[in-house]
């Protein structure tokens, strides 16, 4: 297919953006009494917000909607039949005693309709995962500072940061009916998470450098957490913890699980289940399920239909291979302004997509009507609009805090090339290879001049950033490449001016990527870059390989420059999974070590085989743990700026983009999306931070 090419200008007429407004509109269906109340949807006052450069932050001023209140709660079409038949309780007896209210949106939506969506794995989706990941708790996207209980009710922590306890939604139920009580955490964790040879316990309950806490049952609704130190990240990191995740906890569906439970189900019945799986051991047999990380939200094998899950849809039709259609799940625990069960929509479709050239076939031909964070990006703008009218969409105007956030991240442990390595740990290496780059080129060659380019860094609107963290190492300067290079010692060149190594052989580098994966415009901007480095007499070439053998590869400390899409850049989860930065986690996507991070997560660090990293590095892995001890924000925040002034003198990384235009894609008639600007990444968990459970069609239909 061919698309025009548009000029900036042209680009810059088009994306005049159009206001995303919604009528309020009664819920459906009513019932014959009315009432009539105004509800108070938002307050939130205008205020500046210093950082290093004093600025403004817009944000919504209050809005007053008003609805038609029924006299009793509705139910959703769809399920009518069923509470008609019996087979399902009305919904008063199918919601907790405390629902989560959703509040701040456009409008009281409408039950109905499908939204279609795409995934690029037959069972397992990077795609659309966010639609079904609620978390124990989450940040307000008010303000995306203020921790709020999701699956809990409240809790509480003590002043010292060692105590927490957590009081769950009575009355709350699994996808299947069943209730969810603190019999669900204690199975998690005295069946499973915790039994050598089974489970294993995830952060945030293993807490730091495994010293897990102490969890315990106090009533039927009631556990808490004990640490034996101060542990204040500890409530921001169950943001991340999707409750229903069987590994992840601390909510695990017992009355299930324990038909593959020896302690429950008996010996015999496990041996039988060995022989009919082909299975070994017991513990295959009860890890069936327990080990499936993100059963239901990333993995969608055909048995995972019945498997119980807390999420607004679940799967329910495997019509054919990779096709898969979710339903809304009866029992969801989440209500609008006037009690409305949630979701509106009835179901989703995700359908398998081999290639982006099929889903961008299907988004013209109007068959798609969302595309998320992982599938969209700037340098497609202008294909998004010459076909917005045709393929009844709408492009969204927010902030990228992942797509198009391209980072290199040279590889500080080389073992097959000592000599590589040795150059690449010199300090000037990377803040060279950074001022070689021509950040405004990329910017109008790949995003039309809407990004803001700058260093590796936390987003403008954090509280950690600060102006000279965006610009370090940022100027395009070739001259002063050459001369930070020259003073390494790498002076001398070849008849072809490339650079020689102490060794004597030319200084060659090599970017390895995992195409599509991390970015739609990734193998142009690779491109681009090693045209850079070759002009100061850099050998540098790039390689698209399969993105297993590349995280295989990055694990094996064989990639000399990885790259990957610098999420993790905002106060909801910098803190909180500081990798980008120093070598901690995730060695397989980024970071310049996977040596180092091995270092850092063992237990005992003189232990054979580990390479142990320079002292500087080690203040870095220090101030990371201290990040997570610390109780009081301002305190962290102040902590975390010691590694970002460290980093923009010495950076590790080399980033390009500081913020980019996230145009996520939905169908023209959806309503209650996210208002304009606000952030969209790995940091919001995609859209699931705004509730997609209150997106509606308006008319309960799509355009």
């Amino acid at each position: 297919m061919k698309s025009k090419v548009l000029t900036r200008r042209e680009f810059l007429h088009l994306t005049t953006a159009a206001a995303l407004g919604a009528v309020a509109t009664a819920c459906t269906p009513p019932t014959p009494q009315i009432i009539k109340e105004t509800v108070e949807v938002e307050k939130v006052v205008e205020k500046t917000v210093e950082v290093q450069v004093e600025k403004t932050v817009e944000v919504p001023v209050e809005k007053i909607v008003e609805v038609e209140v029924p006299e009793g709660r509705a139910e959703p079409p769809m399920l009518e039949a069923l509470v008609k038949a019996g087979k399902l309780p009305p919904v008063e007896e199918r919601l907790p005693m405390v629902p989560f209210v959703v509040g701040g949106r456009d409008a009281i939506g409408v039950y109905g309709g499908e939204v279609r969506q795409i995934h690029f794995d037959t069972v397992w989706s990077v795609d659309t995962y966010d639609w079904m990941s609620d978390r124990v708790m989450q940040y307000s996207d008010a303000d995306f500072r203020t921790l709020v209980p999701n699956m809990i009710e409240s809790w509480e922590g003590s002043d010292d940061g060692k105590v927490y306890t957590f009081h769950m939604r009575k009355g709350m139920r699994w996808s299947d009916g069943e209730p969810l009580t603190t019999a669900d955490v204690d199975f998690w964790w005295n069946k499973w998470a915790t039994v050598e040879g089974l489970g294993w316990v995830a952060n945030p309950f293993n807490g730091i450098q495994s010293k897990r806490c102490t969890l315990e049952i106090l009533d039927d609704y009631t556990f808490r957490c004990t640490f034996d130190y101060t542990f204040g990240l500890f409530p921001h990191m169950l943001t991340r913890n999707m409750g229903g995740y069987p590994q992840e906890g601390p909510f695990m569906p017992a009355h299930f699980l324990k038909n593959y439970h020896p302690d429950f189900a008996g010996e015999e019945a496990i041996k039988k289940l060995m022989a009919e799986w082909g299975m070994e051991t017991w513990q295959q047999v009860t890890n069936r399920f327990c080990s499936q990380w993100g059963l239901n939200t990333w993995q969608f094998p055909d048995w995972a239909k019945d498997f119980p899950t807390l999420a607004a849809w679940i799967p329910k039709e495997y019509p054919s291979e990779g096709l898969i259609i979710f339903e809304r799940n009866p029992y969801y625990w989440k209500v609008d302004l006037v009690g409305n069960q949630l979701p509106y929509i009835d179901t989703l479709r995700l359908d398998y997509m081999a290639d982006t050239q099929t889903m961008e076939l299907k988004l013209i031909g109007g068959e798609l009507d969302w595309l998320g964070m992982h599938d969209v990006t700037v340098a497609k703008y202008p294909l998004y609009k010459e076909n917005e009218e045709k393929g009844n969409y709408t492009i969204g105007d927010y902030l990228s805090c992942m797509t198009d956030r391209y980072t290199l991240y040279p590889r500080r442990t080389l073992p097959k090339d000592p000599v590589l390595e040795e150059i690449v740990n010199h300090p000037n290496w990377t803040r060279a290879l950074s001022v070689a780059i021509d950040r405004d080129e990329i910017n109008e060659s790949l995003f039309y001049g809407l990004a803001r380019m700058g260093q590796m860094a936390p987003m403008p609107n954090s509280s950690y950033y600060k102006e000279k963290y965006g610009t370090a190492w940022a100027q395009y300067d070739p001259d002063l490449a050459n001369k930070l290079l020259d003073e390494m010692g790498l002076d001398k060149r070849n008849s072809s001016g490339i650079r020689l190594r102490p060794d004597g052989k030319p200084l060659s580098y090599m970017i390895e990527h995992a195409g599509i994966r991390v970015g739609a415009s990734v193998a142009e901007f690779c491109e681009m870059v090693t045209t850079y480095w070759r002009e100061i007499g850099i050998d540098a070439t790039v390689k698209q390989i399969d993105e297993s053998l590349y995280s295989e590869r990055m694990m094996a400390n064989e990639v000399e420059c990885g790259i990957w899409h610098a999420d993790r850049c905002t106060d909801m989860l910098l803190p909180i999974q500081m990798q980008w930065y120093v070598p901690v986690a995730d060695g397989q996507q980024g970071g310049v070590s996977y040596a180092w991070q091995q270092w850092y997560q063992a237990t005992d660090k003189e232990a054979e085989g580990l390479v142990t990293p320079p002292e500087e590095i080690q203040q870095l892995f220090a101030w990371v743990d201290e990040m997570k001890l610390v109780v009081d924000d301002d305190e962290r925040v102040a902590i975390g700026q010691k590694i970002f002034d460290y980093l923009a003198d010495k950076p590790l990384a080399i980033g390009t983009v500081l913020e980019s235009p996230c145009p996520i894609l939905f169908n023209k008639n959806m309503r209650n999306v996210p208002r304009p600007k606000v952030p969209f990444g790995w940091d919001t968990y995609g859209v699931n931070t705004y509730h997609p459970c209150a997106f509606f069609y308006e008319g309960g239909k799509r355009a």
